[in-house]
């Protein structure tokens, strides 16, 4: 009798324990389908924008009303969109949060923003030269290589985040300039187009390079080139993240006879004129989450260029370039940065010695030879480098500036260690250049400090392979 009622006891609490275990395991699979998978986008509300349309700012996001996003996902989509508002290079500041949440999971969001200061007609003050470090070691930081005049920028001139350029230079070189972008044109706004005009005029030009040292004939007393420059282009953007241009140009470019007898290549058989259209079509990718200073994600362009359709031009050369960025973000503030260029030309044949540009100009160079230049039918050029983020802070300053826009200072400092390597193939010009033709290698530490999100100083110390060391410095003014 004892044992059948040990037994029924035990049974009893098997019994027991099993039913609640399926209630427990009940409740609690209840309550995790009860947590919403995905949010469901009822309306977006924008403020800020006083100029700026809305039809603009909605076209830059990833969704739309009647959108869902999962929710683990809300907050990185919506930081990853306001990243991209930020990317137009008209706001401040640029924030979406979620505004109300129902029990059916509608949500509202509220895009805030901050218009930037919109009109620049700052005076101009620049450098004649290819880049800061060549004007203060090799011409002495003169003041006579010094550009002056007024470069008008009106970003978003009509609200659509279109750009009126005008500039007027003098001094050193004489520029006029008259350039005008819209990146939206048609309903859908997928169709923009920009048109420029330029003409310059020099007493100085580079007629020759040597030991990978660009050559200067100067003539004070009469313009030794003269440019002119007319192109149109239009930009098909049928998707978010993919964009397609399409561009004419006319180029016309006039040298004295000096210039002409001195280097008899420089337009080819010893010509003063040189005439020729070129066709350009060029598509890029861009998943990069902050477009001035990235640290997360990639970019990639390809460029097809002709230059010269009849044969009475003066210039028939094909180019092939393409360029890869990828940004690795490894730790909320540690990222790592490779960059690739690279550029073809065609056909094999001896090109003018004014259309041979390899490396060392714009953002195509080996840091440690920022003192020269590599030039050639074809280069190619791998950048690395770790970003490491020390310093991030908003100063605001409030009435002290009368401009809003201005009121708020975001600064954000990076140490860099950087790393880079480059070829280029010059068979026609390099016989004493003895830096092309061969790999160029080149290393170093930086200071990197970036403010109004798009505006960057960059301070370098960097050492090339042939154990030379130098310090550079970069700036870009986000315009």
């Amino acid at each position: 009798m004892t044992c059948r009622l040990s037994n029924c006891l035990e049974i009893r609490r098997f019994l027991l324990l099993f039913f609640c275990t399926i209630s427990l395991l009940k409740s609690t699979a209840q309550g995790v389908a009860a947590l919403p998978a995905f949010v469901y986008i009822q309306k977006i509300n924008i403020e800020g924008n006083r100029k700026t349309r809305d039809n603009l700012i909605l076209r830059e996001l990833e969704f739309a009303p009647g959108d869902s996003i999962t929710v683990a996902d809300l907050g990185t989509t919506l930081e990853r969109n306001s990243l991209r508002l930020m990317n137009l290079g008209i706001f401040a500041s640029a924030h979406i949060n979620v505004l109300t949440w129902d029990e059916r999971n509608q949500v509202t969001l509220q895009i805030r923003l901050q218009e930037g200061w919109y009109i620049y007609p700052a005076p101009l003050f620049e450098l004649a030269d290819r880049n800061f470090n060549v004007w203060w070691k090799e011409f002495n930081h003169s003041l006579r290589r010094v550009n002056y005049g007024i470069d008008l920028n009106w970003l978003n001139f009509s609200g659509q985040a279109d750009l009126l350029k005008t500039k007027l230079q003098f001094g050193y070189s004489n520029k006029y300039e008259l350039a005008y972008r819209h990146p939206n044109v048609n309903k859908k706004q997928t169709l923009g187009m920009q048109t420029a005009i330029t003409y310059s005029r020099n007493h100085e030009v580079a007629y020759s390079t040597d030991g990978n040292k660009i050559l200067f004939y100067t003539d004070p007393d009469r313009w030794s080139i003269q440019r002119l420059a007319i192109g149109t282009g239009f930009t098909w953007r049928p998707k978010l993240f993919v964009s397609h241009t399409f561009a004419a140009e006319y180029h016309r470019n006039q040298i004295s006879d000096t210039i002409a007898e001195m280097n008899p290549n420089f337009f080819l058989q010893g010509r003063q004129i040189q005439r020729y259209t070129s066709l350009t079509y060029n598509i890029s990718f861009d998943r990069l989450d902050i477009r001035p200073y990235p640290l997360q994600g990639w970019r990639a362009t390809f460029e097809l260029r002709q230059n010269g359709f009849l044969r009475s031009e003066d210039l028939h050369l094909t180019r092939i370039y393409g360029e890869y960025d990828r940004y690795f973000k490894l730790t909320p503030k540690l990222s790592f940065a490779l960059n690739t260029a690279a550029r073809v030309s065609l056909p094999r044949c001896r090109p003018p010695y004014f259309n041979n540009q390899g490396l060392g100009y714009g953002n195509n160079f080996v840091r440690g030879y920022e003192y020269f230049v590599a030039d050639g039918l074809d280069f190619g050029v791998v950048k690395t480098a770790f970003h490491l983020e020390i310093f991030n802070r908003t100063y605001r300053l409030g009435k002290w500036v009368p401009i809003e826009a201005f009121q708020t200072i975001p600064i954000k400092i990076y140490l860099a260690a950087n790393n880079d390597a480059g070829y280029s193939n010059d068979p026609y010009y390099g016989e004493n250049n003895p830096f092309v033709n061969r790999v160029m290698y080149g290393y170093g530490v930086g200071l990197d400090i970036v403010a109004y999100y798009n505006k960057t100083a960059r301070f370098e110390f960097s050492r090339n392979d042939l154990g030379q060391n130098g310090f550079y410095i970069r700036i870009n003014t986000g315009f």
